[in-house]
């Protein structure tokens, strides 16, 4: 087996991730890491990846390591302080193994604390960190493999295999546990793995992929419904040829963009009001949250036949499910859909029923995009300003180089009807709060710069309700943003409460909350200047609260950030 000669074994670490095309290691410091600081530093003053990103928190540091990859493709490295950095960022790993993110995570620990070898620790604050079990016992459902290595025999084929692990089907994050000992540890030589590579993608067998095209061309009113199909960026024309070749109106909930909006067959969000007439519903990659909810209530809406693809469609992470399908198809939509679209094209198509039916859709696309417009515009000039009219703002000002991360819950669905002129090509759009399903909130701004840092020529808006805005570590994020040079904007969507936790009513009509107007839980104020915050850290920011200043607010804020100053638009919207 081949070997490198290294400085230590944190050099060999180094060489490794440096060798597999890791492009950033992103780490809220822990002193553990020191060897691994050593080279990286060296490895960086000349030019060689993976570059160091410091960040002031775990959990912004693991939302920009899930940004990298959604806005790349490739999965990244993170460090993490022993036990108590590790638990900072619970929430954004259970976030990314929920959302299928690939990501290796790197934890220290120690292992001696009487006549420590390599490394040791300068007090005895290091054994208040140890765990019974260890510390990976307390993430370990949301790891999809892990490991705490006890010798650097063969730690550089470990590394390797955690990084094929995590990049693999169904993708997630891993786990390495890594002693300050074997850290620290002198050595000459390292012993380097055989180069690995990745398992071949999921697809269908023949026979299921022949039945799901038999169906849908043998369908009359056939749907099709999709959340994260444009995580892959190839899947999303494959998409639009199969729509095109059957006329089949597409809808989703944009956690990814999925399919050009300014395309004659997209239908928007509501797929509802169309149930009753479909005969069959085409569910790719949303069968972690299909369009209808309880599970179980699509039988009294349609009697159509149920199909999801999905790479996992029977959602081994929910511990009950109960959605209904007439065919489960277990496949990777950016192979499948393609493979679909050829055997389609092999079959003789009834061209007039088709063509009637794209007319019909067609028209159906410009009345919904209408109808948009004019709920807008109908309420431009309400004080306090109208969600609507901001969304409307936001899209007007906007174009294909501009990405959207949303992270709003009672705007959510008027964002992803309003604000889409961006999503004509893929990789402009991102859901925070889960592309894949809802994974909690506090995620945005950190996505939001990983997204930019893959995408530097990207004009990046995160989107926020003021209550998730004060979920995200923004002290971290505004710095991340200032010290490495990766400007953001951010428009708050304030207004001035936790609105989605406004249920009382429903549980208690003539209770104590509605009668006495005493909403407990709903509160996020008194609403402080939020633009102030960013002015700490050389950033621009207006609070706004005219709506007849909300489109050039807007623009002078796009010319701050796309000229390289962070950006944050606080507007004061109706309850």
């Amino acid at each position: 087996m081949a070997e490198i000669k290294v400085e230590d074994a944190a050099h060999g670490y180094v060489e490794t991730l440096h060798r597999l095309g890791v492009d950033y290691v992103f780490s809220s410091p822990g002193s553990e890491f020191i060897p691994l600081w050593e080279h990286l530093a060296r490895y960086n003053s000349e030019g060689k990846k993976p570059f160091y990103v410091n960040v002031r928190h775990e959990s912004a540091a693991l939302s920009m390591a899930k940004g990298y990859y959604m806005a790349s493709g490739r999965a990244q490295v993170l460090l993490t302080h022993v036990l108590a950095g590790l638990l900072h960022g619970a929430m954004e790993l259970k976030a990314a193994y929920t959302d299928q993110i690939p990501l290796l995570l790197m934890v220290g620990q120690n292992r001696t604390h009487d006549r420590e070898v390599y490394g040791g620790t300068p007090g005895p604050h290091y054994l208040s960190f140890t765990e019974v079990g260890g510390q990976q016992r307390l993430v370990q459902p949301y790891v999809k493999w892990g490991d705490s290595p006890e010798t650097n025999a063969n730690i550089l084929a470990t590394i390797q295999r955690a990084y094929q692990i995590a990049s693999s089907d169904v993708k997630g994050p891993v786990l390495l546990s890594v002693s300050r000992e074997i850290l620290f540890e002198k050595t000459k030589t390292m012993r380097l793995p055989t180069k690995y590579v990745l398992p071949s993608p999921t697809t269908a067998e023949p026979k299921v992929l022949l039945d799901l095209k038999e169906m849908l061309v043998k369908a009359e009113n056939p749907l099709i419904y999709t959340r994260y199909l444009g995580r892959n960026h190839g899947a999303v024309a494959s998409l639009v040829e199969l729509a095109e070749l059957l006329s089949i109106p597409v809808f989703e909930i944009p956690g990814y963009m999925n399919f050009p909006t300014n395309h004659r067959l997209h239908m928007g969000t509501n797929v509802s009001p169309y149930l009753k007439e479909a005969d069959l519903l085409l569910v790719i990659d949303s069968s972690s949250w299909p369009p209808w909810y309880p599970p179980g209530s699509i039988r009294g809406k349609t009697d159509a036949k149920i199909v999801l693809m999905d790479l996992d469609p029977i959602q081994l992470k929910y511990p009950t499910y109960g959605y209904p399908a007439d065919l489960l198809v277990k496949a990777d939509s950016g192979v499948a859909i393609p493979q679909l679209v050829e055997l389609v094209k092999a079959e003789k198509q009834g061209e007039a029923m088709v063509q009637a039916r794209g007319e019909r859709w067609a028209a159906e696309h410009k009345r919904i995009r209408d109808e948009l417009e004019k709920k807008a515009l109908a309420v431009k000039d309400e004080t306090p300003i109208d969600p609507r009219w901001l969304c409307y703002c936001i899209d007007q000002v906007m174009d294909e180089n501009t990405v959207i991360v949303n992270e709003t819950i009672t705007h959510g669905g008027m964002i992803h009807q309003h604000i889409e002129r961006n999503r004509v090509v893929p990789g402009t759009r991102y859901e925070s709060t889960g592309p894949v399903a809802h994974t909690g909130l506090g995620q945005g701004m950190g996505i939001a710069l990983g997204v930019k840092l893959a995408d530097p020529e990207k004009t990046v808006i995160a989107l926020e309700g003021d209550g998730a805005f004060n979920y995200n570590p923004v002290l971290a994020c505004l710095g991340a943003s200032q010290e490495h040079g990766v400007p953001f904007m951010t428009v708050i969507y304030n207004n001035g409460c936790y609105a989605a936790m406004k249920g009382h009513a429903r549980y208690y009509p003539e209770g104590h909350s509605v009668t006495r107007d005493q909403y407990y839980g709903v509160s996020c104020g008194p609403t402080p200047h939020y633009a102030k915050l960013v002015e700490a850290y050389d950033g621009y920011s207006e609070t706004v609260e005219d709506p007849k200043q909300v489109k050039p607010a807007l623009l002078r804020a796009l010319k701050h950030v796309r000229e390289g100053t962070l950006t944050l638009l606080d507007v004061r919207l109706r309850q």
